[in-house]
């Protein structure tokens, strides 16, 4: 909710009251301070800082602050003043600077603080004080359209993500999901989002959209993103001779950028997707690259290469100018084995029993621990691309989807979505949420793929007809 600040009421004041036969006094100082962004912990640079008379003379300055957020105001009368800040910033927090009244008594300088609440304030004035926690926090931004970054009035929002259920008899996952839409204003505010949980969120306006991508909040409680929404346009492409032609999303935008490792290092050869687009594209020996036909509006750029952990990263594609990246890759950790120790098997549970028991039958394609290690998977599509009967193409909305042949067949040539299962727990696959995000690929201990539901064991029984892909995590036995 905007408030309407003092400030703004004494520079109205001020130009309605006449100061004839009044003389200025003859003594004045100096008023020097920092506007302080709390949410970036720094100065805010940029921003327009005012002082006005608080009794209604004709008097007022205004100065923009230097790089480090100070600012100084020279030859200030003695008198009551109000100071106050305008930022581009809190208009996107839907907020009102502060206004701080300065009596200036004597000719000794005035050092003034202004600031931008932080995080908490921010999440208690919008969410409500019992809203505040550690486990959940506030999204706030405005949904624009990618043609000329104006604010959308008529946006929706919706969000997913994955959580885990610890219950007495077991451990179970769930992929909650919310709802919100912006205000006149074109704002959005969004309470009681979980705080470091990857988040899967969508904007759109009327026929226009964004693209699926990932945000978390951080521990602060507090994001601030916008999200850029445009018209889809979809072209069918064929991937590959066996595969039906995927309508994947196109458009005139292009994205630029460099990878780079956690030392400023590039990184050549990284490959670079844009999800929904199936568009590609590796990095040269700078750690630059390039791509073009994009839709606008904010997506996910994915990154992967050889030795380095894949990140995923939100971007804006907006009209008039090329999007922008520098993505950064962290290695994989390196563990040598020092002491390896043998011992007989112990069954810990049924569910293990029941693992080993299919294991022996030798129906179905079992992906163990030591082939999981062997082959360092990036991401839980890499486990299953040479299995028979699974077919990995991109998705229309997110990275990339698996199907398989048969049952309710929601593409050409009888593909269809096989039932997916997570530690036992059906959990969803659709078009909207990303495969990928279901799990970290170094919690999966063992992977079951069924590519015919009249293989699939009746414990794991497929509802779809399309046979069953059982993930399963825990730590990995040396």
């Amino acid at each position: 909710m905007r408030l309407v600040t003092l400030l703004s009421i004494a520079l109205t004041a001020a130009r309605t009251v006449s100061a004839q036969g009044e003389q200025a006094p003859t003594k004045a100082t100096t008023i020097a301070g920092v506007v302080f962004d709390s949410l970036a912990m720094q100065g805010l640079a940029g921003a327009t800082v005012q002082i006005a008379d608080a009794t209604g003379k004709t008097w007022s300055k205004s100065i923009e602050t230097d790089p480090t957020g100070h600012f100084e105001f020279v030859a200030v009368p003695v008198g009551t003043y109000l100071l106050g800040f305008f930022h581009p910033k809190l208009d996107s927090l839907s907020l009102s600077g502060p206004t701080l009244r300065v009596d200036v008594r004597s000719e000794q300088p005035v050092v003034a603080r202004l600031v931008i609440p932080s995080a908490r304030t921010i999440v208690r004035s919008l969410c409500g004080a019992k809203s505040v926690s550690d486990s959940t926090g506030l999204i706030i931004g405005y949904v624009r359209g990618a043609d000329n970054s104006m604010p959308r009035a008529d946006g929706a929002l919706n969000l997913r993500w994955a959580e885990i259920i610890i219950e007495k008899n077991g451990i179970r996952r769930e992929v909650p999901t919310a709802t919100a839409s912006t205000g006149p204003t074109g704002v959005f505010a969004i309470c009681g989002v979980p705080v470091a949980t990857p988040i899967v969120l969508r904007a759109a306006s009327a026929t226009d959209s964004s693209g699926s991508f990932e945000v978390t909040i951080p521990p602060t409680g507090l994001l601030h993103r916008d999200v850029y929404v445009a018209p889809f346009t979809r072209t069918k492409v064929v991937v590959s001779d066996s595969a039906p032609a995927v309508e994947m999303l196109r458009g005139k935008g292009r994205l630029h950028g460099r990878v780079v490792g956690s030392t400023g290092r590039p990184i050549a050869g990284a490959r670079l997707m844009v999800w929904g687009t199936g568009i590609e594209t590796t990095t040269d020996a700078d750690g630059a690259f390039s791509l073009g036909g994009l839709p606008g509006g904010t997506h996910t750029l994915e990154a992967r290469a050889v030795g380095f952990s894949p990140v995923l990263t939100p971007v804006d594609i907006v009209h008039g100018a090329p999007g922008a990246a520098e993505v950064e890759l962290s290695s994989f950790g390196i563990t040598l084995d020092t002491v390896r120790v043998s011992a007989q098997r112990l069954y810990t549970s049924g569910r293990e029993q029941a693992f080993e028991r299919r294991l022996k039958t030798g129906v179905g394609h079992v992906i163990d621990e030591k082939e999981i290690e062997k082959r360092r998977p990036q991401v839980l599509t890499d486990l299953l691309r040479t299995i028979p009967g699974v077919m990995i193409l991109p998705g229309q909305h997110s990275g990339e989807d698996v199907f398989m042949r048969g049952g309710q067949a929601i593409l050409g040539s009888g593909l269809c979505r096989p039932d997916i299962l997570v530690d036992g727990v059906r959990v969803a696959n659709d078009a909207a949420f990303p495969f990928n995000s279901l799990v970290q690929t170094s919690e999966i201990r063992a992977v079951e793929v069924y590519a015919h539901s009249t293989l699939v064991p009746a414990e794991l029984a497929s509802l779809s007809g399309c046979g069953v892909i059982a993930v399963w995590t825990g730590a990995r036995r040396k």
